[in-house]
């Protein structure tokens, strides 16, 4: 194992041969391989001639470590949904809970000259449970505030011969639900699989032929944790819009329902129901459970319309993200030629 910090890629005609790095000792140094995997972040400086990024920044996080507090509800994972968005709360340690304050936009309150502090100090605090309040307030006055944007890619690969895309590098989603790490050793999971049965890996081209039946194979579980994410961030995030506040709170206590109202959404969350299928008959449910609510015992014109703007709102939320991780791919993997391609002959 070489350690050192790559600076372009090389190629040749169009393939991909290896890296230029940078040892420790600051020496130029070329390695070359048959098959190159980069994943080199969120920040990838290598992905330009590997896909299409269209990066979006929807927001950022601030984060800091609460210490020595309790969670309200012990070694779980709490969403508060606060004004103008979400803030997340999760143990790190026995001792330490990381909080994340999603902060919208792209203009975020300078830490240097205390903006941030006084930022969350006065319209934060206020919202978080009473058992944090007192750590919360005590970690911003340590002044150990970290700040993160939070990026969104689809996956929109170029495949080129010799190299292959993965991780944030590769497709990144607002990291609410947390789904980065699951969708990253899926994709592993699958890529082994698929290299497997390979004993050379130098016949570029037709190597990278195979390889395309990756783009799609990953698309189940990685395109269901990819919409639940930037679903979810819309849904709990503050807006004036009538529908979205009435969307907010079907999804609220739909998931308060219990039995499968819980443990659907749950499934998908966490990968373990990789079916994009479900994720829409769960998305359409709360939002018919919310117009059914507003409706029930008896509809008035004001509720209707407040029902219209929640389906509206609905679709003008999941739709476009579905369009943007490719409507055949993620429904129908199935109909795409590469989903059956076979490990290149020998």
């Amino acid at each position: 194992m070489e350690e050192g910090t790559v600076t372009s890629l090389v190629e040749e005609k169009g393939v991909v041969k290896g890296v230029l790095y940078k040892s420790k000792s600051g020496e130029q140094l070329q390695a070359h391989a048959p098959l190159t995997i980069v994943c080199d972040g969120c920040f990838s400086n290598l992905r330009r001639t590997l896909c299409s990024p269209k990066v979006e920044v929807p927001s950022s996080f601030a984060g800091l470590v609460l210490e020595n507090c309790e969670l309200p509800f012990p070694n779980h994972g709490h969403v508060i949904l606060a004004d103008p968005s979400p803030i997340l709360f999760y143990p790190i340690s026995s001792t330490e809970i990381r909080c994340l304050v999603d902060l919208p936009g792209q203009k975020l309150p300078s830490i240097a000259n205390g903006e941030m502090g006084k930022y969350l100090k006065t319209s934060v605090a206020p919202q978080i449970p009473s058992e944090l309040h007192d750590a919360f307030i005590a970690a911003v006055d340590k002044g150990k505030i970290k700040t993160m944007p939070n990026r969104s890619m689809p996956a929109n690969p170029l495949p080129t011969p010799g190299a292959l895309l993965m991780g944030d590098a590769f497709n990144m989603r607002h990291p609410l639900t947390g789904g980065g790490m699951t969708v990253a050793l899926s994709d592993i999971a699958l890529l082994r699989n698929l290299l497997e049965p390979l004993h050379d890996l130098h016949d570029a081209s037709s190597l990278c032929k195979y390889l395309e039946s990756f783009y799609t194979l990953r698309k189940p579980i990685a395109s269901t944790i990819n919409t639940l994410a930037g679903a979810l961030y819309k849904v709990f995030s503050s807006s004036p819009d009538l529908g979205r506040n009435e969307m907010q709170q079907a999804c609220f206590d739909y998931l308060s329902l219990g039995g499968t109202c819980s443990t659907g959404p749950v499934a998908l969350l966490s990968g373990l129901n990789p079916r994009p299928l479900s994720l829409v008959a769960h998305f359409f449910a709360v939002a018919v459970f919310g117009v059914g609510r507003l409706l029930l015992p008896f509809p008035s014109p004001k509720r209707m319309w407040i029902g219209a703007r929640l389906i509206l709102s609905a679709c003008g939320i999941i739709f476009p993200i579905i369009k943007a991780e490719g409507v055949r791919q993620v429904f129908f993997p199935a109909t795409v030629p590469a989903y059956y391609r076979a490990p290149p002959a020998h």
